[in-house]
């Protein structure tokens, strides 16, 4: 949901909230007032009737005749008000069941409602004149029912023009305070694009030409340094690429030379271990040039994952390192899994090759090095592993092994004919599969090094 509706919506609701509890608080105390006003009045009239009745009835001494009744009744309706729209005096005779068990002296009052009025009654039974009375007396109540519905009707009438009234300026005012926000979420959009040199023109001192400013000074430190990688990096691909390419001429003069003076007999012992340090330093750098154009090429290149079965890598693995496993004198179980993942099966063979080459120079004679497979937990990747129980490397170098040319240890790289480059190109391939190579490493006891896979699910 956009900001300018949250924005409305929270507003408009708190609004609305807040208007119909003020109303509604407001309208019900009008009402208690109205309708508690009028009941307290009637019950004081009908309590000043009684009384007025009681001082009539102790004259005669005896029960009431009708006449009497009459005149008693023309007498306290007087005193009253329009609070009282009817009386009747019942005698001990008249009286019924429900009279009688009324308490004495006290006014019981209940409302009756007709088809077209709403009536109070009010009965008293008293006694006067030495005899039992109920005196009962008669309030309409539908003037007041009438103004409370009214006040009701007014009030919802109000809700709903307050509603829309308020509904439509503050999604206005939303619309005109989320306008820059907007304009700022154009700007970003552009800069993840690409498009560094976009500008949000926004006026004003709030927060929001603040962040504006904000913006814009991170574009344009964004777009600078976007330039300063770009030709970074253009330079260091021109110098890679040109020195390969300068490398190759004397490279291949070394090695001629080299085969010649390895060929044929010359004089002296010297000459031939000359000869032979020339071909092997030779073949070092073509060794070295061929991976700096790999290297290269993994950059600006992209995978071509296929189906691809870890039994059938394992079986060409286990073919593959057989030579390095007698070289080396280190036994090499291969234990990959029954799964299907999604790789380039050539880069995926060489970045195992290398890591292997790696586990195999770092072990000592006799002992084991362990690629395998496990599933992750998501069940929606395979993580495979290359673990050697050999020398182990120290946390510090863990963050820099796959730098181009990084050694850990520079002679006894290049005693093993390593170029720095392995772990770098390993980098790259997997890189080009979506994931990264993790290191574990303990000194004496051994490296792990993993990657992730996608995972095919097999369909039935």
């Amino acid at each position: 949901m956009k900001l300018s509706l949250k924005f409305f919506c929270v507003a408009y609701l708190a609004a609305l909230l807040s208007a119909s509890l003020g109303g509604f608080y407001l309208i019900r105390n009008i009402q208690a007032a109205l309708w508690n006003g009028q009941t307290e009045r009637f019950h004081r009239e009908s309590l000043d009737a009684a009384d007025r009745f009681a001082a009539f009835a102790d004259l005669f001494g005896e029960a009431l005749t009708e006449t009497q009744k009459k005149e008693a009744i023309r007498q306290i309706r007087p005193y009253g008000d329009k609070t009282i729209l009817d009386v009747r005096i019942l005698s001990s005779e008249e009286m019924t069941a429900s009279h009688r068990a009324l308490r004495e002296n006290v006014c019981e009052m209940s409302f009756v409602e007709t088809e077209d009025r709403l009536l109070m009654e009010s009965a008293l039974r008293l006694q006067a004149g030495g005899e039992e009375y109920c005196l009962w007396l008669q309030s309409d109540f539908t003037e007041i029912q009438r103004h409370c519905d009214s006040l009701r009707g007014q009030y919802r009438l109000t809700v709903l023009c307050t509603a829309a009234i308020t509904g439509v300026l503050l999604f206005l005012l939303s619309l005109r305070l989320t306008r820059p926000l907007n304009r700022l979420m154009k700007v970003a959009d552009g800069i993840a694009k690409g498009n560094y040199g976009n500008r949000a023109v926004i006026g004003g001192e709030d927060e929001i030409a603040a962040l504006a400013e904000s913006v814009n000074a991170m574009s344009v430190a964004i777009d600078k340094r976007i330039g300063e990688i770009r030709r970074e990096l253009e330079k260091r691909n021109l110098f890679v690429a040109d020195f390969t390419h300068e490398m190759k001429t004397p490279m291949t003069a070394i090695i001629g030379y080299a085969q010649m003076l390895s060929t044929y007999e010359l004089e002296g012992e010297e000459k031939r271990a000359a000869a032979r340090e020339i071909f092997c330093e030779a073949k070092r750098l073509e060794k070295l040039s061929l991976q700096l154009l790999d290297y290269y090429l993994y950059q600006n290149r992209s995978a071509r994952p296929e189906r691809l079965s870890l039994a059938e890598t394992a079986r060409r693995l286990k073919a593959a390192l057989h030579f390095s496993s007698v070289k080396y004198g280190v036994h090499c179980r291969v234990e990959l899994g029954e799964e299907t993942v999604s790789a380039d099966p050539i880069l995926l063979m060489s970045l195992l090759l290398n890591l292997a080459d790696n586990a195999f120079k770092a072990s000592k004679p006799q002992s084991e090095i362990r690629i395998f497979s496990e599933v992750n937990s998501d069940a929606n990747r395979v993580r495979i592993c290359v673990e050697d129980h050999g020398r182990g490397i120290e946390k510090e170098h863990l963050p820099w092994l796959t730098e181009p040319f990084y050694r850990v240890d520079k002679g006894r790289s290049r005693q093993s004919g390593g170029t720095g480059l392995g772990l770098a190109l390993c980098r790259e391939i997997a890189r080009l599969h979506g994931t990264e190579l993790f290191f574990e490493s303990q000194i004496h006891r051994g490296t792990k090094v993993s990657f992730t896979l996608p995972r095919e699910v097999r369909k039935a």
